[in-house]
């Protein structure tokens, strides 16, 4: 049975990215987000999971991960879905690599609350949700140390070449230029709003583009809730503005994620049907 390789991150953290350069290398081949419904429904053998996984390669972009090895090709799959997975996938497929990927909160959360899919509707829930999500992507990282690499987008960006030479040598491939070049490639999943920038080169600009989306008092709302984590990754930038709420905040954020985060889902699911059907 063949062991994938899985990228992980949070929304917004620039697994996306990623992707287009992994998949500009000749002996990779990484599958964007495919959708995690169905693939981990109960009970499942290793058998069944890997042709949940392989079949919807199969059926939905006509890849065939037999001939992908025979041609000497490591494939994966990258989704940020994947995260309450992890477990899973390390237990069923017991060679495989995980690589993570991890951004600043307050980059992630003012891109969370810009794309209007329910992920974060306030500065105070979408740190809760990127606090959570990387909490349990880094402690599994600790427990799998041999299977797992994990990066900053930060350096990604501002250190491409070292970063993906780090990748190469830990998926035992060599180096190659092309990965820097990904933008001219054409895309292999479809154009949206959403992963229009990995068409391009690298603009290490967007490293700061979160200082003019939020006050100070929504910094410092995002810094308090992600304080501990952050520390730890060293995002040490503006992290003096710590600013806490009270209960009453909290609830009216919460309130706020659930009834928006439903509408903003919605909308989205209904434009890209009308989308598809054009």
């Amino acid at each position: 049975m063949q062991q994938p390789i899985f990228i992980i991150g949070t929304q917004r953290s620039g697994t996306t990215l990623l992707t287009r350069m992994l998949s500009a290398h000749p002996g990779l081949f990484i599958q964007n987000e495919m959708g995690t419904y169905g693939v981990f429904d109960k009970p499942y053998t290793t058998e069944v999971l890997h042709g949940r996984i392989t079949g919807r390669l199969r059926d939905r972009y006509s890849i065939d991960v037999n001939s992908l090895e025979s041609e000497g090709i490591l494939w994966g799959w990258k989704d940020p879905m994947l995260t309450p997975h992890l477990d899973e996938l390390a237990e069923h497929y017991p060679g495989s690599k995980f690589i993570v990927i991890i951004r600043d909160p307050r980059a992630v959360v003012a891109s969370y609350i810009d794309n209007a899919w329910g992920l974060g509707t306030t500065p105070y829930t979408g740190a809760l949700r990127w606090h959570d999500e990387v909490t349990t992507q880094l402690d599994f990282c600790r427990t799998h140390q041999h299977r797992c690499i994990w990066f900053t987008y930060e350096n990604l960006i501002e250190n491409n070449q070292q970063a993906l030479t780090r990748i190469c040598e830990f998926l035992d491939v060599d180096f190659e230029h092309d990965m820097l070049e990904y933008y001219k490639r054409p895309l292999e999943f479809g154009q949206n709003r959403s992963n229009m920038n990995t068409q391009k080169p690298i603009e290490k600009s967007s490293l700061s583009k979160w200082k003019a989306a939020f006050s100070p008092r929504q910094i410092g709302i995002i810094n308090n809730v992600c304080q501990d984590v952050m520390t730890k990754l060293d995002y040490t930038d503006m992290a003096e503005l710590n600013t806490r709420i009270g209960g009453l905040e909290q609830s009216y954020y919460e309130l706020h994620q659930k009834v928006m985060g439903e509408l903003q889902l919605q909308y989205q699911l209904r434009k890209a049907r009308r989308n598809r059907k054009k």
